[in-house]
């Protein structure tokens, strides 16, 4: 009796798993075919992009686009912004997240009810964006390059992952070897945890890296300035300049000359998307290894 269930439950195991195998397999396809469109697009001649005839391979390949990407002023300078932003950003975001994170994962911080508290307030309640816009405005950050360094620099969310981390068991037996010792705050805080917390600090520095590198809304709202704006500024700007060509398209009596520059933006259009998520997809596939260990083991505690 007992082989009959063992060989049933083995069946039922193994066809969970095959279903289970099929259903990730459909969902990375959905995933990955966006991602694989816009690379052949890019590759491709705008003519087949814009008929629509392109579905699985490149046709007509041509690397015409990127020639003109590379040739753009603008271009080359929103991405030398973007890498600064998600460079320095990340790590100054990541810096004050693990200076903050420590106090509140000691159990003996007096504040530290009230603190996880105020911060968690800030979570689902904020000023506004006109009263953070005034007050922007008032300390001098708009159009500098500071103000995406510094507005919202810390998230809330990032900060109780890394404090959850610092909880953790054998994190929490080091310290309490070290106050034995003698010794201080800041002599554990950089002579022990930060050395055994690589995978958070790394986690840490990617999360705000590629946000600093996706975040567009921000600058759209604080800089006016091209020498400041990121490479997502002028992605949403060029994508703009394709939806208004081909809407005027029927309107304009030299349709030679706007043909051309639809087919222009549409090569360049792509393009810049390969080359705005390209790094960030380089960076995850290179610190994934942290990135996991972070992300569980931040988030044995609350």
């Amino acid at each position: 009796m007992s082989n009959i269930r063992a060989i049933k439950s083995s069946r039922e195991d193994a066809i969970f798993e095959v279903v289970t195998k099929i259903l990730l397999i459909i969902a990375c396809l959905i995933i990955l075919y966006p991602l694989y469109f816009i690379i052949i697009a890019s590759i491709s001649n705008p003519d087949y992009v814009i008929a629509g005839k392109l579905t699985v391979f490149p046709m007509d390949v041509t690397f015409s686009g990127y020639k003109k990407i590379f040739r753009f002023r603008n271009l080359l300078n929103g991405y030398k912004n973007s890498f600064f932003y998600a460079l320095i950003g990340g790590f100054i975001s990541a810096t004050l997240t693990l200076f903050a994170a420590y106090p509140l994962s000691k159990k003996d911080f007096s504040g530290h009810k009230p603190f996880t508290i105020f911060l968690l307030i800030t979570m689902f309640f904020q000023g506004g964006m006109i009263p953070l816009y005034i007050v922007v405005n008032k300390l001098g950050l708009r159009n500098t390059p500071y103000v995406l360094l510094i507005v919202n620099g810390i998230q809330v969310w990032n900060l109780l992952v890394t404090s959850s981390y610092f909880k953790s068991s054998h994190i929490e037996s080091l310290n309490e070897a070290a106050e034995i010792d003698g010794c201080s705050h800041f002599g554990y805080f950089f002579k022990i945890l930060l050395p055994i917390s690589r995978p958070i600090i790394v986690t840490m520095l990617l999360f705000y890296a590629v946000w600093q590198w996706n975040d567009f809304f921000r600058a759209m709202i604080y800089l006016d300035k091209p020498d400041y704006q990121p490479l997502q500024i002028v992605l949403k700007e060029l994508l703009a300049t394709s939806q208004v060509s081909s809407t005027i398209y029927d309107m304009m009596e030299d349709q030679e000359a706007l043909t051309e520059m639809l087919r222009a933006a549409e090569q360049m259009k792509y393009g810049v998307i390969v080359m705005a998520t390209l790094p960030m997809m380089v960076v995850y596939l290179t610190m994934q290894k942290y990135f996991v260990q972070g992300i569980t083991m931040g988030s044995v505690k609350g």
